[in-house]
């Protein structure tokens, strides 16, 4: 399986073509792919409710972050923040010849996702943000027992500024009973200028795995109004 490299730490991706192609729909170019980044301490086998549907008509690329799954693990804490988890990604799109992609992840992926997004506006054709949030006032702060990947989740840049600069369409995605990120989702309706909210009911955190088809449905009814240009936007529970 491929593995690009970045920083000097080998990254594991897995690259799946689309099953069903249609060319020249929506162009001759075929469907944006989507990269999706998984949540923290686990690997991109999060996503195997999702595999099927979402490689059905476009190019789908799944990657574990450093330190998780099968990519490398670096012993030191300073090789692992958001920044360098976003260059990662960027390894991973050069490794795999995509110059643009639309970029998602859950939960810790989601940090990923929005930190790619901030430092590759250009490369991030549209957003996918679940079960995640911008750091935001509640700030959690590093304990010395926390080390690597979860460091770097606690001491992520605080991108709430930022949010308003981010033109591509975004999705939000979030569970009606998820505490853990109830705080940051009205910073994320607020400042992203394009985006569409979505509560999952009955869910808590990890939405993708509780209520695996409609998280799907709703994704794909996102890509297809991405594919064809309609406007993004509103909120709903659905």
């Amino acid at each position: 399986m491929p593995r690009a490299e970045h920083d000097g730490v080998r990254i594991y991706y897995e690259d799946f073509p689309p099953r069903h192609e249609e060319p020249g729909w929506p162009g001759e170019e075929g469907l944006t792919p989507l990269v999706l980044a998984h949540g923290f301490g686990v690997d991109l086998t999060m996503w195997d409710w999702q595999l099927e549907p979402l490689s059905w008509r476009r190019r789908l690329i799944l990657w574990d972050a450093r330190g998780h799954g099968q990519s490398a693990a670096p012993a030191e804490d300073d090789a692992y923040s958001m920044p360098l988890l976003a260059g990662d990604l960027a390894a991973v799109l050069d490794h795999a010849g995509i110059e643009r992609a639309v970029i998602g992840g859950m939960s810790f992926g989601g940090m990923i996702a929005l930190q790619f997004a901030v430092d590759f506006p250009a490369r991030t054709r549209a957003l996918i943000l679940s079960d995640s949030a911008p750091r935001g006032a509640s700030v959690a702060t590093a304990t010395p027992e926390a080390h690597g990947a979860r460091r770097a989740m606690l001491e992520r840049p605080d991108l709430t500024s930022v949010l308003p600069t981010l033109q591509m369409p975004t999705l939000v995605i979030y569970g009606e009973h998820d505490v853990r990120i109830a705080e940051g989702i009205p910073a994320l309706a607020a400042g992203l200028p394009r985006r569409r909210i979505v509560c999952l009911r009955g869910c808590t955190h990890g939405t993708s795995a509780q209520r695996p088809d409609a998280w799907t449905d709703e994704v794909q009814r996102f890509l297809e109004h991405v594919d064809t240009g309609m406007r993004v936007g509103g909120e709903e529970t659905v």
